[in-house]
Parts: structure tokens; C-alpha cells; sequence
């Protein structure tokens, strides 16, 4: 079976709620780690952004201080305006989160994408047209809006997150994932309870705040990291090649924040997101109404 559901997920009918959105969020969960454009973005694109807006003295440098503040804040465009505050910033540069913005809508390489995802795009087709779903689909990304609507166009997903529904922390800020005021924030907009939700995301630290707060999660692996028993023996995934190090590489500039499928805030594992659907059905039941519950 591709999804993964956990032991606790799957206690009978115990609290049960009506399932009302799906907050994805976007980078690494919504194209996969291993396309090599989140070791892009997160190196290069930073930090040419960093020495031609930012003024400082040379990539090195930027990159320093770039994954010391986001491995705090999991945000460059937070992790940067952190550094201004606390006086990191070459002298008399001032960050506005809209040039990052902009500088990586315009500037990042987004053909490492690859381009519309068919297998995900059928799969949210078939969500959104269910019969008895009525699911409300929500985009929530700790990357600045046009970058992050650039990345949903390029990957052929912004059919399904109208402008109303897509949620960047430029719309967020003072706060961001994993900051459960970021969260609230999303939450008020859409007009959903924690408990009507589920989230989808890469991020431990966003899983675990999202499940505190009541919410059911999803965690995307990456292609070829589930780990799957063979002989009654767990083994690691089977990610190779230049997959494998794309995956090494992004995860290098976003420390501390490995998917672990084994983690107890962790409700059900899939390796892309085009396999969410699967989850659902195994996690839905209709109720006397006609309308979907969680088991």
C-alpha cells in the first residue's frame, strides 16, 4: 500500500469530525525535495539575493547567515527580517520581505521543477469532484506570495488555490510555520475549526504544532524514503541517484527538519502528494447525512 496510516489514526470512531479542508503546504510537499530546487532556492537564490540587494560581502557569508536565522524561524523571508531587527544586516541595509519576493519570482531557476506534475494534478481532480467530499482546498507556504503563486503555476496546482486560498508569510507576518499565531491566522481566514482540517507537509515542526492543535496530518517523505517492511524487517527507502542527492542537499540548508514517519504527531505518511487521496479514503466514512467523517 503507497500511504501509510498510523495505529492511532485508526482508533474507531473515536472523536470524530467533519473533514472540511486540506491546508497544503507547498515547498516539498507539493513538488518533490529531490528536484533539486529547494537546495536551489535556499542556497543560490538566497544568497545572490543577499549579496545583490543586501549588500553583503560575499555568498559565504550570506549563506551563514541565512541558515543560522532559518533554522530558527524555518523562513528566510522571517529569518531576514529577524537578522535586521538584531542588527546582522551589512550597515544602512534594510530587508523588505517584497524584494525577496519579487527577486525570486523573477529570478529562480523553476525549470528544476519539471514542469506540471500529471499524476498529481488527476489525483486533486479526483479529490475536488467527489461526491460528498466538498473539500476545501487552502495553500499555506512560509515563502513570500508571487514566489510561491510562481511555484504553483509552474507545477500546473493553481487551478486549485485561488488567491483566496493561498496563504504566504508575507500574509502572515510578524509570525510564520511554526508559530501556531501563523496558523490561527489561516484559520480565521478560511473560516475552519483545527479539528475540520488536515495538514499536508514535509515539515516536522509544522506537523507537530498542526497536530497540537487538533488537526489530522499528512507527512510527504519524499520519492523513495517510506520506509516499508520486508521479511518483518523496516527498511530505509530506496531513494538513489541524483534524486537521492538533490533530497541530501536541500535538507542541508533546512536543518533539524527531516521527515520522520515515526513520529507520534505524524497521522498517515505518503511519498507525494498525488497519493493524499488514498489516505482519505482509508481515513473517511460517510455519516447519516451523506456527508464525510474522519474514523
Amino acid at each position: 500500500m503507497t500511504a501509510g496510516i498510523s495505529n492511532e489514526a485508526m482508533n474507531a470512531n473515536e472523536g470524530k469530525a467533519r473533514l472540511k479542508t486540506l491546508i497544503f503546504d507547498v515547498d516539498d510537499t507539493l513538488y518533490d525535495v529531490g528536484t533539486g530546487f529547494t537546495a536551489h532556492r535556499n542556497t543560490e537564490g538566497a544568497t545572490s539575493f543577499m549579496v545583490e540587494k543586501l549588500n553583503f560581502p560575499s555568498k559565504e557569508e550570506a549563506q551563514k547567515i541565512r541558515d543560522e536565522y532559518f533554522k530558527i524561524y524555518h523562513s528566510t523571508a522571517k529569518g531576514l527580517t529577524a537578522a535586521e531587527k538584531e542588527g546582522r544586516l551589512p550597515e544602512g541595509v534594510t530587508f523588505n520581505p517584497a524584494d525577496l519576493d519579487q527577486y525570486w519570482a523573477s529570478n529562480l531557476d523553476f525549470s528544476l521543477l519539471g514542469g506540471p506534475d500529471p499524476k498529481c494534478i488527476e489525483s486533486f481532480h479526483s479529490i475536488t469532484s467527489q461526491s460528498g467530499y466538498n473539500l476545501d482546498f487552502v495553500a499555506f507556504s512560509n515563502g513570500p506570495r508571487k514566489y510561491v503563486s510562481r511555484v504553483l503555476k509552474e507545477i500546473g496546482l493553481d487551478i486549485f488555490f485561488p488567491p483566496d486560498k493561498l496563504f504566504a508569510v508575507t500574509d502572515v507576518l510578524p509570525y510564520c510555520k511554526p508559530e501556531k499565531d501563523a496558523f490561527e491566522l489561516v484559520l480565521k481566514a478560511v473560516g475552519a475549526s483545527p479539528e475540520s482540517c488536515v495538514m499536508v507537509e514535509d515539515s516536522m515542526k509544522n506537523i507537530r504544532i498542526a497536530k497540537s492543535m487538533g488537526m489530522k496530518t499528512i507527512l510527504v517523505c519524499g520519492k523513495g524514503r517510506r520506509r516499508r517492511k520486508h521479511g518483518g524487517v523496516e527498511e530505509e527507502g530506496t531513494s538513489v541517484g541524483q534524486c537521492q542527492s538533490n533530497t541530501h542537499n536541500a535538507e542541508a540548508t533546512k536543518a533539524g527538519d527531516t521527515p520522520d514517519e515515526t513520529d507520534p504527531a505524524v497521522d498517515a505518511v505518503v511519498e507525494v502528494a498525488s497519493e493524499i487521496g488514498d489516505v482519505l479514503k482509508q481515513w473517511m466514512i460517510n455519516d447519516s447525512s451523506g456527508q464525510l467523517q474522519f474514523m
